[in-house]
């Protein structure tokens, strides 16, 4: 008999092929080689089973992002220069193949995302992990661009609110391409959304870190 374990990856694997509506009960039993006694022996109820796969794969998404950013501001945010500290500790915790590391899977993103969506309208804890990542990050990320501004790296006239906004938007835009068109490269778009925005609020004596700041922190 299958472990637990091993019942709820064939579950998600049905669920990034169908996603979590279009999946029945029967067709997950047969997919696992379980009777239905052997499921509701391993599960309360298909309810169960959806919940304990968005805690073992849906829920890691977000909190390992999380924890490597501040891992990285915590190691980081005393002598780093700014714009290192805003690639390692912001953009680059971004990438998918992270995740794919954390549960051991290489799956595609766009059938994770829809996923992840879908999640986000059926149960109220996904939406809650998508609105507690986003508040985390708009705070790294406000931390980091005002850690530059006292370092006198970033220029004091420059609207933190509105940088991580729009930082935090196009973000998102990249993400959203990478849904329609997997082969899109995110590392390469994210790179040059920093590369830009650093040539716009830095200050005149940074302006020159490109040759070998941000360029050497991205490469």
């Amino acid at each position: 008999m299958k472990t637990e374990n091993e019942i709820l990856e064939i579950a998600f694997l049905l669920f990034l092929e169908k996603g979590f509506s279009e999946v029945s009960t029967n067709e997950l039993i047969r997919a696992a080689g379980l009777t239905k006694g052997g499921f509701y022996y391993s599960f309360k109820s298909r309810d169960d089973l959806d919940q304990q796969v968005v805690e073992k794969y849906i829920r890691p998404f977000f909190s390992r992002q999380t924890e490597e950013m501040q891992q990285v501001w915590e190691k980081s945010r005393t002598e780093t220069p700014t714009a290192e500290l805003l690639w390692k500790g912001f953009f680059l915790p971004q990438r998918f193949a992270n995740y794919q590391k954390k549960i051991g899977k290489k799956i595609a993103f766009r059938n994770f995302y829809f996923l992840l969506y879908e999640g986000m309208k059926k149960f109220p804890e996904v939406e809650e992990y998508f609105k507690e990542f986003n508040k985390k990050k708009s705070r790294l990320l406000y931390g980091i661009l005002e850690r530059g501004q006292k370092r006198g790296e970033i220029l004091k006239s420059i609207d933190l609110e509105n940088y991580v906004t729009m930082i935090l938007a196009m973000q998102d835009g990249i993400l959203a391409l990478r849904v329609l068109d997997e082969t899109i490269d995110e590392e390469e778009k994210y790179t040059k959304i920093q590369y830009q925005m650093w040539k716009e609020i830095s200050t005149a004596k940074m302006q020159n870190y490109e040759d070998g700041g941000v360029t050497s922190a991205v490469s």
